[in-house]
């Protein structure tokens, strides 16, 4: 499976990154991390062709994300986090007429720009449970908040613009792995699940599915 093949790697990767840190890691209890984070979001594409009405009309969406986030650890296993996270998508829809009685063909297209920002509040739970001299720890994390999503669409004849907000949550499993006492790396993978928006962000209502993202982040 490519992503599990990915992550695996990634894992892999950082795990001999650390080998090259210099100054030992300590206790986490009562510090703090800034993380920044860039990935992908699942991708979907879509299309539609309905050739009795002379109607023409195609669909794409692809996804990225990045984000960041603030991370306190309340115990040595337990942290709490606030991650803001932006999922770009890019729509392009056509829509070709043709005149029966004239034969002539009328074209009319839609363009529009459009992303999916998410604001959660979550936990990390680090397991087996970290020394303070584990240069490696991986953790479990779960997220709920808000996503909120805008568009913004342009046509021959008007201009539009909308946003809304909905609430759901993410579940995943990550690996950090410090460099030093103050610089670490990071990699997580999670899905996440969130209510439909009422009126469509792109082509789509629902945004749910997988994420992966990589990253760095300064502990103080």
């Amino acid at each position: 499976m490519p992503i599990l093949r990915i992550v695996v790697l990634s894992g892999l990767l950082i795990v001999a990154l650390t080998s090259l840190g210099i100054g030992q890691p300590g206790p986490l209890r009562g510090s703090s991390s800034f993380e920044i984070n860039i990935g992908l979001w699942n991708q979907i594409q879509s299309g539609q062709v309905v050739e009795v009405n002379g109607i023409d009309q195609t669909a794409k969406a692809s996804g990225f994300v990045g984000g960041m986030t603030y991370c306190y650890w309340m115990r040595e296993n337990i942290a709490v986090t606030l991650a803001g996270s932006v999922l770009s998508v890019e729509a392009t829809t056509n829509v070709s007429l043709i005149g029966i009685e004239t034969g002539a063909i009328l074209r009319s297209s839609r363009q529009s720009a459009n992303s999916v920002i998410s604001v959660l509040i979550g936990m990390r739970y680090y397991l087996p449970y970290p020394e303070s001299e584990d240069r490696v720890r991986p953790y479990l994390a779960f997220g709920i908040g808000s996503y909120i999503g805008a568009e913004a669409q342009n046509t021959l004849f008007s201009q539009s613009a909308h946003s809304e907000s909905v609430i759901g949550g993410r579940v995943g499993a990550g690996l950090d792995a410090l460099l030093g006492s103050w610089v670490k790396l990071s990699a997580n993978i999670g899905y996440n699940v969130m209510s439909d928006f009422k009126t469509p962000v792109g082509a789509r209502n629902n945004f749910n599915g997988y994420d992966m993202s990589f990253g760095f982040g300064f502990v103080f």
